[in-house]
């Protein structure tokens, strides 16, 4: 974002980006990507998919945030969520969410009557997901289509703000996920994508 990091001088106004994004922490403007499920987090796509080729790849990455911190240190935050075909009777929507040693990794979020077929019939849906950090957990809300397919609470402690910088990928992954072998720019999603949205708030559809 612009921060006119080198100050401004008196009298002076952005005028080469008066329509693009400024810095102003008093409106949550701090950075694009912002993860803190202490004021709620929200990702909102269309999606059609025809099938599930699970000999290519089991998952698929709709969304990777990551801090840039490497798995091993304290400061490492993530947030990906993913389609799978290969469910062994789970939910196909999956999430792995971590700040340092606390989050969730490979969770479900879709009641136990979406499955495969329901993602994979070869129409447009709109999914949305939310986090919100509590005292208790995380409490996810997965909505397919308007309608609110499930909620629950993930864990028993609550998740603060991923620190640094996030940059996002759509479709793929950044980087071998924490415990995986996984390499970067796998689980390449295999589906037509429009209107996706990321909130950094909790929104209820």
């Amino acid at each position: 974002l612009h921060t006119a990091s080198n100050g401004l001088k008196t009298g002076e106004i952005f005028k080469n980006f008066d329509s693009s994004i400024k810095f102003d922490s008093a409106k949550n403007r701090t950075q694009n990507f912002r993860v803190n499920p202490v004021d709620g987090t929200t990702i909102e796509f269309w999606l059609k998919k025809d099938n599930f080729i699970t000999g290519s790849t089991e998952k698929e990455v709709v969304l990777d945030l990551w801090n840039g911190v490497a798995s091993s240190s304290s400061g490492y935050g993530r947030l990906t969520i993913y389609i799978t075909g290969s469910t062994n009777g789970a939910s196909p929507l999956r999430a792995t969410l971590q700040n340092g040693t606390t989050g969730f990794v490979d969770q479900s979020l879709a009641a136990t009557t979406f499955t495969t077929s329901s993602i994979a019939d070869g129409n447009w849906h709109h999914y949305a997901v939310s986090f919100l950090s509590q005292s208790t957990g995380v409490k996810s809300y997965f909505y397919v289509d308007g309608d609110l397919n499930n909620e629950q609470t993930i864990g028993s402690a609550g998740i603060n703000e991923l620190s640094g910088r996030v940059n996002a990928y759509i479709g793929a992954l950044q980087t071998s996920p924490s415990g995986s072998s996984a390499a970067a720019y796998s689980g390449k999603l295999s589906a037509s994508m429009d209107e996706f949205r990321f909130w950094k708030k909790r929104r209820t559809s």
